[in-house]
């Protein structure tokens, strides 16, 4: 990685990186916010990423929570936001596993991701380390209530955004997905482990043109780990099984790129709605 000037007097963040453009973004921000970031890869992306925007970067296994508390706190990070796509499916065949790592697997053994994602949170606070909500720096991709492109659903597509809303909150509350597919108020998919494209995928196969997709959390969702996220990818499932909508939860669901995300959804007549 190519050497930056140093920045003096900024109080580093702490970010443990995922896949995806949201650990750059985010990188990005804390730097305009008088923040220097450090960052821990956890999958195996290019460390090229984040050339040009931070001095540190180091690459552990997500089963190496020791070092990643320790090489955090030694470069002075007392704050840390974790963010970016972590399969849900590595934490049970994650790579180079310390102690500490195999300690939370064996106590949380029988429960869900969830239980053993909170107990690695738990035990990174336990070393002095704050976790943030992955929006505290990046408020601007979460929409305010409203209907963001030019193209207004109809009446009928209205219905099935309630309805669609809805379900996509009971699913979340029960720790299985974010994501359904709707038409004429009929759940033609739910999102499981499959992901948010597989879903729109599937959905789309029984409901065909005019469906309408709906992302929501839960109630107690932990943004600390997640906020749900739509992009161009996204609008791109819902293009290929020419879906009439995508609701999304306002405030609670980041649009990447949103300028460019609406623009495509008009071209393409894809009505995007952030619903209170």
């Amino acid at each position: 990685m190519q050497n930056l000037p140093k920045r003096t007097g900024m109080k580093k963040l702490g970010i443990i990186a995922g896949t995806g453009e949201l650990p750059v973004l985010l990188a990005r921000a804390a730097i305009a916010q008088n923040r220097e970031p450090v960052v821990i890869q956890i999958t195996k992306s290019s460390t090229q990423r984040f050339a040009g925007i931070a001095h540190e970067v180091h690459t552990y296994g997500v089963g190496q929570i020791q070092k990643i508390a320790h090489t955090l706190l030694d470069s002075g990070v007392e704050e840390v936001v974790i963010i970016g796509k972590v399969e849900k499916n590595i934490l049970l065949h994650p790579f180079q596993i310390d102690t500490t790592t195999i300690k939370i697997l064996v106590q949380n053994r029988r429960e869900k991701p969830a239980t053993i994602v909170n107990a690695a949170l738990n035990y990174l606070e336990s070393t002095g380390l704050t976790i943030l909500p992955q929006d505290r720096y990046l408020q601007d991709l979460l929409p305010h209530p409203n209907v963001l492109t030019k193209r207004q659903p109809t009446e009928s597509q209205w219905k099935d955004i309630e309805f669609g809303i809805t379900t996509a909150r009971q699913i979340a509350n029960m720790d299985i997905g974010q994501t359904v597919v709707v038409k004429n108020q009929i759940v033609l998919a739910i999102e499981a482990i499959e992901g948010t494209d597989a879903t729109i995928q599937r959905g789309g196969t029984l409901g065909r043109k005019g469906t309408v997709v709906a992302k929501a959390a839960a109630a107690n969702h932990d943004f600390r780990v997640d906020v749900p996220t739509v992009g161009q990818q996204t609008l791109s499932a819902l293009h290929q099984i020419k879906a009439a909508v995508l609701a999304v939860e306002a405030q609670r669901t980041f649009v990447m790129d949103p300028e460019i995300l609406i623009q495509q959804a008009d071209r393409w007549k894809i009505a995007v709605v952030a619903v209170a």
